[in-house]
């Protein structure tokens, strides 16, 4: 039996396969994912496993994205769905326990673990359940799904607010160092035009400077903005 993952680049072959369970005399590979046969995997308890991750997270908590009325029937849904078993992707032949392997592709991107067939492109987890696909199965995934990319697009974000915050204080803390610098220029005058080592200068005008800020340079973000010194009329 094959079915067609729903994805919202309609290139890629989203083919899987459900395969047979060999004879028991018969040699099996293991999972690379769960590293156990791919036909004695327990979903039930991978499912729980993984509600229970989420439900400790606080940042999923802290965020209410465990409120809606989707993800309170996610329990009623485990209940009711069978293993899945072993899934092959069609396009590469790779084999996997196929709830391991529906998991990684609807929260992470439709990419082979082994040898990266897909392209990582995304599945769209809105869509009606696939043909030849228990509807149970496809309901749960969708719902654990929705919440583990939205809170991992949430841990992104703050990642990146928090990058951008430590700039910022790394960029004033280099200003507070530039502003109690001693900042001196000092004007030797010759009276040779062209005076080398041994010349000895007739004035020397010291001129204690201010430090102020001009525009922004060309990587503003990256490196403090660029300093002016001032001095006044000489």
């Amino acid at each position: 039996m094959t079915f067609r993952l729903p994805c919202l680049d309609n290139s890629i072959d989203a083919r899987l396969s459900v395969r047979a369970a060999p004879a028991p005399t018969a040699a099996q590979d293991d999972c690379v994912l769960t590293m156990a046969s791919p036909w004695s995997h327990d979903d039930k308890i991978f499912l729980t496993g993984k509600k229970e991750l989420l439900e400790n997270d606080a940042l999923a908590v802290a965020t209410k994205l465990l409120d809606k009325e989707a993800w309170k029937k996610l329990p009623i849904l485990v209940e009711q769905m069978q293993n899945v078993g072993c899934l092959c992707v069609t396009g590469c032949g790779h084999s996997f326990s196929g709830l391991p392997l529906l998991y990684t592709f609807m929260t992470s991107g439709f990419k082979c673990p082994i040898c990266r067939f897909g392209g990582n492109a995304q599945i769209d987890i809105a869509a009606a359940p696939p043909q030849n696909f228990c509807a149970i199965v496809w309901e749960a995934m969708c719902v654990l799904s929705n919440v583990v990319r939205k809170r991992d697009m949430l841990e992104k974000n703050n990642d990146e607010s928090l990058v951008v915050t430590q700039m910022q204080m790394a960029r004033q803390q280099i200003r507070d160092v530039y502003q109690s610098l001693p900042w001196v220029v000092r004007f030797v005058l010759y009276k040779e035009s062209n005076p080398g080592m041994a010349s000895a200068p007739f004035a020397q005008i010291t001129r204690q400077m201010k430090m102020g800020r001009a525009a922004p340079a060309a990587w503003d973000g990256i490196i403090p903005d660029m300093v002016t010194l001032t001095s006044g009329m000489l």
